[in-house]
């Protein structure tokens, strides 16, 4: 329980190192879900002994929810698979997750692991490899099953974004964490990706919602923005270009 609570720790707080993350998109054929999220809780084992051999941090399955009105909605991913990483040495460690898997699975029959292994369904995949930037502090205890966040793609287009991002909305993110209208903030850049991949995307922010904030509250919650505040918030709009929003909602994860 210690190790686990240490891991939560280091992923959700603040950042002392360049925590790496591997985005892994699936799309499914119709009728897949059921066969996918089985053979996501076969691989869920051999994860939870990578985590504990030390070869990554975490490992998170999120459905994909199109928000409602979204025009690209019908080619939206299914799920997106997160792969923590403590630093890039650790993700660029070689890993034979076949071996592994065989050692986790050591009682079932080759045949029976290799069909399980080969027969997916793995779907049509695109992967972005991310480095964390910046974060809000995680004070809310173990994340939960069915717990929902926000992913927004962003397109950078002033060289200053990053700035505004960590410098200005940070703080606006922490008083949100303080009022309790938010649980989760994070910041990342996007490194590479995959062939197919959008390459328009450059960063990557995550948003958990907390509760809503009745109006007579909003002063006190808020504080009053200052001039400078309001020219910062419509500054900052200017850097960025949004690519791509999600809902996503929490299925499987190991620590």
């Amino acid at each position: 329980m210690k190790k686990i609570n240490l891991i939560i720790a280091l992923l959700f707080s603040a950042i002392t190192y360049s925590q790496m993350i591997n985005y892994t998109s699936v799309r499914l054929e119709e009728g897949q879900d059921k066969d996918y999220l089985e053979l996501e809780s076969f691989w869920s084992k051999i994860h939870e002994q990578a985590i504990k051999d030390g070869l990554e941090m975490a490992w998170m399955i999120w459905e994909v929810i199109p928000i409602e009105g979204d025009e690209n909605a019908a080619n939206q991913p299914d799920y997106l698979i997160m792969n923590f990483y403590k630093d890039s040495v650790q993700q660029n460690n070689q890993v034979n997750f076949y071996e592994l898997g065989r050692s986790v699975y050591s009682k079932m029959s080759k045949k029976k692991f290799d069909k399980k292994w080969e027969d997916g369904p793995y779907g049509t995949r695109n992967s972005y490899q991310l480095m964390r930037l910046d974060n809000t502090e995680w004070i809310f205890g173990n994340p939960e099953i069915g717990m929902e966040a926000q992913l927004n793609a962003f397109k950078k287009t002033d060289d200053n974004y990053e700035q505004y991002e960590i410098e200005f909305y940070k703080k606006w993110h922490d008083k949100g964490i303080l009022n309790g209208s938010r649980k989760w903030w994070e910041f990342n850049r996007v490194l590479s990706s995959s062939e197919n991949a959008n390459k328009e995307i450059t960063h990557v922010t995550m948003d958990i919602r907390g509760r809503d904030i009745p109006e007579e509250e909003a002063e006190k919650a808020w504080g009053t923005p200052t001039f400078t505040d309001r020219m910062m918030w419509n500054n900052g709009f200017s850097t960025r270009e949004i690519i791509n929003q999600v809902n996503l909602k929490l299925v499987m994860y190991r620590f």
